[in-house]
């Protein structure tokens, strides 16, 4: 219990510092624009408070917190070794510019064998004024969380929303003929896994609000649906209607759609979420699979063969005329609409080899983000819509990989044996393991 009262208090107060303006006075990253420039960064080694406390906290909270926003590929983090000195006491704007830098982190803390306060600032050196502070008060083994959390206060601050540290991405892991689905942090720690099925589990999707994934797996030798609940339990057959059941995917509303084919034609369904199949949403003679619907889930993107090949369809949930948004390309399918609605990132064939790309909902400015022969499948927004995970064979093998939304590599993620595929990234506040 004591232990649980100590990590409750992980809260945020706001320092007795001179209040900073609105975020809204200055735009410093217009994530609207992939292309923007690096911000230098300054982020020099924390400092003690006047109580003391373990030095390794300090190293450790300024590598999570290099990490988180290196992840983002917004920032430049400036070499120490280039500081004109340390960061303690009041910051002087004109020494951190002299060295190149826009904006400073500064981070002080104090420790006990039981307790941990961090203060943190965020300066705009070039206007000379404080953008961000706060005060966190946990656990020593709280630090990581307390770095991903004034990670998303800088991001906030900066773009004018959170971005992806509170997050989650569930993918395919197969070893030996057999796939289960796993779970990993956002940047690829914390890697376990979920289901423990014995079979072969596929097309991971998050509902809304985290709480649940619907995925395919095998059952009585078909594909079904099973519903799982990230609070325990082994997963619920939902879907296991004769034939096959594939690749769910949640609506904004918390309904379902999936591919069946039932009928003796392979379309798709709404869903509830105790598997009550609704209407369908397509009713074309070829097979058509991988729903992914718009932020207002009014449209749904999805692929189909019906023209001979599989290309990427769009349809308005409540009826209207299908429309096809991809051409020039053999094959293409796995769609993904971005979670700001502007782009569909979708694999296409391009040589031989599936790449990853991204396109305007009306089928316009196809992109083409991947390249090589490791190529890029799979693909999946993050919740705030600049960055995409998917899977690709650089190594030789499916392993997991997160890039912008413009096609600038981030980081491979997973580096486990066997083959890692079908990302699926999860919304904001499902926070994983240390």
């Amino acid at each position: 219990m004591k232990k649980l009262c100590a990590a409750l208090l992980l809260v945020m107060v706001g320092l007795c510092l001179a209040p900073p303006e609105p975020a809204q006075a200055r735009v410093y990253i217009d994530i609207t624009k992939p292309s923007s420039r690096k911000i230098p960064l300054a982020l020099p080694n924390y400092g003690l408070l006047p109580a003391g406390g373990a030095a390794e906290l300090g190293v450790q909270g300024r590598q999570v917190l290099v990490g988180d926003l290196t992840y983002t590929g917004l920032f430049d983090i400036l070499d120490p070794k280039t500081y004109l000195g340390p960061a303690q006491g009041e910051v002087n704007p004109r020494q951190w510019k002299r060295i190149g830098a826009d904006l400073l982190i500064t981070g002080n803390y104090e420790s006990t064998a039981s307790t941990l306060s961090v203060e943190m600032r965020l300066y705009d050196v070039t206007e000379g004024k404080l953008v961000v502070g706060r005060r966190y008060d946990g656990l020593p083994s709280d630090m990581p969380a307390i770095m991903h959390r004034f990670a998303d206060e800088v991001m906030e601050a900066l773009t004018g929303e959170k971005s992806v540290f509170s997050t989650q991405i569930a993918f395919t892991h197969s070893v030996g003929g057999i796939k289960e689905i796993w779970l990993m942090n956002f940047d690829g720690s914390g890697a376990r896994q979920l289901t423990h099925r014995g079979d072969i589990c596929l097309f991971p999707s998050w509902s809304p609000d985290g709480r649940l994934l619907a995925y395919s797996c095998y059952v009585n030798r078909r594909p079904a649906i099973i519903l799982h609940a990230l609070a325990g339990g082994g997963g619920q057959v939902i879907v296991n209607k004769p034939g096959v059941n594939l690749t769910p995917a949640f609506r904004s509303n918390g309904q379902l759609a999936v591919a069946t084919s039932h009928t003796g034609k392979t379309n798709i369904f709404l869903s509830d979420q105790v598997g009550n199949l609704g209407a369908n949403l397509t009713d074309g003679w070829g097979i058509d699979v991988a729903p992914s619907f718009s932020p207002d889930g009014r449209q749904m993107a999805f692929c189909s063969d019906r023209a001979g090949q599989p290309q990427i369809y769009i349809r308005d949930v409540d009826g209207g005329a299908v429309r096809r948004i991809t051409y020039g390309h053999k094959y293409a399918a796995a769609p993904s609409w971005s979670p700001r609605g502007d782009r569909i990132a979708f694999q296409v064939e391009v040589g031989g080899v599936f790449q990853v790309a991204t396109i305007r909902p009306d089928g316009s400015d196809q992109q083409i983000l991947t390249s090589g022969y490791g190529g890029g499948e799979e693909p999946s927004w993050s919740p705030d819509g600049r960055l995409i995970a998917y899977a690709s064979r650089a190594t030789g093998r499916y392993q997991i990989y997160v890039m912008t939304a413009n096609g600038q590599p981030i980081k491979r993620l997973t580096d486990l044996p066997g083959e890692n595929g079908n990302p699926a990234w999860s919304p904001r506040g499902v926070v994983g393991v240390k």
